[in-house]
């Protein structure tokens, strides 16, 4: 067991805080210097502190606090004012290092680790799906894309020595799930990654090292607040004009409130209507999941500028909800056509946009008038339109236990080509990325004319505007950055600076504005990357727990950020806790 992770959440307050009350606690400061065994200073450890003894009132998630040794192997942690505080030093190279502080001060050694097995175990993920090779660069970008947008690749659970038999039987239950591995992969691939996980659990040295820390992380503070359980989903995150945080629960159908300066959270429930079933509509593939309590699904969260009204897409309900911050109540719309609405964004005339991943649709719902329209976008062939006109069968037929997820499945997922993320420019044109069949959108509203444009890349996931209107994609498959240019229609393409190399998954981003800053969600490599537009710099923070898999990044008015943990299953985390995360840097 992890002794580190099964300790429970209690309270730390942020150094700007320091010697105020906070949720009712005083705060101290703890130094914790770090050396090594020599009795030399050790940089850039990642402290992490938790108080032995949780405390509050109901409804109070005592955070984690997160920060790094300076060169003089130094971190100023904050804490209640009395009582013991846990300590876990992490850093690559070296075994991790526990203490307890129980006054201001505490001095720890961290031991420099020389067994190759653990070494590669305390390896992020990225580094050992780079070095997984299946003799074909097509089959490996293919198999990034489809069997790790769950959970990350090259984790102790997916790396365990398996039979073809199992693996076989793991890739049928990730296609029930969603999965659209191509039918020739899931005939080749049970032999090949039996092959490629034995050889490298047998030869733990092949794993590469990852890109050392660096000095900026100084003066970076992260917290942890855990929320849900394991059987939770932390999907999305949204941080409101009220300065509330919000995750929402996909497998639970809870919207959990957080406030981050009480550290107060509650659980709103989304209420279902009378015959709805467990798991959603979308052919019940997650009816017999373990502990799965959604009907509704909620998946992607955006807020009206208008009322402050947060609009919820339910993916496996195929709704929208509305959810009112001052009455706490929720409105359900029953979507009139399509299937599984997945992200949401609200422009600046109060409309609410959505994309219909299943149905290959974009919906806009219009607040005034309280009516919907649907873009029905075009098909790649005429076995696709078919399959998508005939989806309302499709789905019934696997409602009735019918294995439609055994169906063939072509290289370039004919039939879902999945609009996926969504986002509005500056000058109201509403832009979209079609997962499969790479290609970005554009919807004018006035006009209602939708223009396309193919990528010079496999998978765009999600994408944000800046403030001069440009658009920035997440190259899932590819582990890049991309820049869409709307006046001159081009393409600038970055390389992440994950290492290895190309080892990224970057799942989603969002555009800091005001900053001129895009923040990069660090799907596969347990990390945030920030990029600054003018300076072409990059920065990476690494998150404490090891398997975090996050899925969507909002910006506070601060410019501090905020992701969420959302593995699925959450037992892939190092502890098994989904988390809501916040990074706080001054530079």
């Amino acid at each position: 067991m992890n002794t580190w992770g099964g300790m429970k959440c209690a309270g730390l307050l942020t150094l700007a805080m320091l010697a105020t009350d906070v949720a009712g606690l005083q705060a101290r400061e703890i130094a914790v210097t770090v050396v090594d065994d020599s009795g030399q200073p050790v940089p850039l450890v990642m402290v992490t502190a938790v108080p032995a003894e949780a405390g509050g009132k109901d409804g109070m998630v005592m955070p984690e606090e997160t920060v790094f040794t300076g060169r003089d192997g130094v971190a100023l942690v904050t804490a209640p004012e009395s009582g013991a505080v846990n300590v876990r030093l992490r850093k690559s190279g070296f075994s991790d290092g526990e203490g307890t502080a129980t006054g201001t001060a505490v001095s720890l050694t961290l031991k420099k680790e020389t067994d190759p097995q653990a070494l590669a175990d305390n390896t992020p993920a990225n580094a050992w799906a780079a070095v997984i090779d299946l003799g074909d660069g097509n089959l490996k970008t293919h198999f990034r894309l489809q069997c790790a947008f769950c959970h990350q690749q090259g984790t102790p659970n997916t790396i365990a020595d398996r039979t073809e038999e199992e693996w076989e039987k793991i890739i049928d239950r990730m296609i029930r799930y969603g999965s659209r591995l191509r039918s020739s992969a899931q005939d080749e691939l049970p032999k090949l990654l039996k092959a490629e996980h034995k050889r490298l659990l047998a030869n733990p040295s092949l794993i590469p090292p990852v890109k050392a820390w660096e000095d900026h992380l100084t003066k970076a503070r992260i917290t942890e607040w855990t929320l849900g359980d394991s059987s939770s989903q932390l999907h999305d995150v949204f941080v409101a004009s009220t300065g509330l945080v919000y995750a929402g629960d996909n497998l639970q159908d809870n919207l959990i409130e957080l406030d981050p300066e009480t550290n107060i959270s509650v659980v709103h429930k989304i209420p279902k209507r009378e015959g709805d079933k467990l798991g959603g509509n979308i052919g019940g593939r997650l009816k017999n999941y373990p502990g799965v309590g959604t009907y509704v699904g909620l998946h992607s969260l955006a807020e009206s500028l208008v009322d402050n009204h947060l609009f919820l897409t339910g993916s496996d309900s195929s709704r929208l909800v509305e959810f009112a911050p001052e009455t706490q109540s929720f409105t359900l719309y029953d979507l009139p056509e399509g299937y599984y609405p997945h992200t949401v964004r609200i422009d600046q005339k109060d409309r609410v946009w959505f994309t219909m991943a299943v149905s290959n649709q974009v919906a806009m719902f219009d607040r005034t008038s309280n009516t919907f329209k649907f873009y029905d976008l075009p098909t790649r062939s005429l076995k696709e339109k078919a399959t998508i006109t005939a989806l309302p069968v499709i789905l019934k037929l696997a409602n009735w236990g019918v294995p439609i997820h055994k169906m063939p499945i072509d290289a370039e997922s004919g039939g879902l080509p999945l609009p996926y993320g969504i986002e509005i420019a500056p000058n109201g044109h509403v832009w979209f990325t079609r997962l499969h069949s790479d290609e970005i959108a554009r919807v004018n509203p006035d006009t209602d004319e939708v223009t396309f444009f193919k990528t010079p890349f496999v998978s765009p996931r999600r994408l944000r505007a800046d403030a001069d209107g440009n658009l920035w994609i997440t190259v899932f498959a590819e582990g890049r950055l991309a820049k869409f240019d709307p006046k001159t229609e081009t393409f600038t393409l970055y390389d992440l600076p994950t290492e290895p190399a190309g080892s990224e998954t970057p799942y989603s981003l969002n555009v800091d504005r005001k900053r001129g800053i895009v923040w990069i969600n660090g799907t596969a490599s347990d990390s945030m990357i920030r990029f600054d537009i003018a300076k072409e710099e990059w920065k990476i923070f690494p998150l404490p727990r090891r398997r975090t898999f996050t899925r969507d990044v909002d910006i506070a008015e601060d410019g501090s950020i905020f992701t969420s943990n959302g593995s699925f299953p959450a037992w892939h985390i190092e502890d098994g806790q989904p988390t809501v995360i916040r990074i706080v840097t001054e530079n």
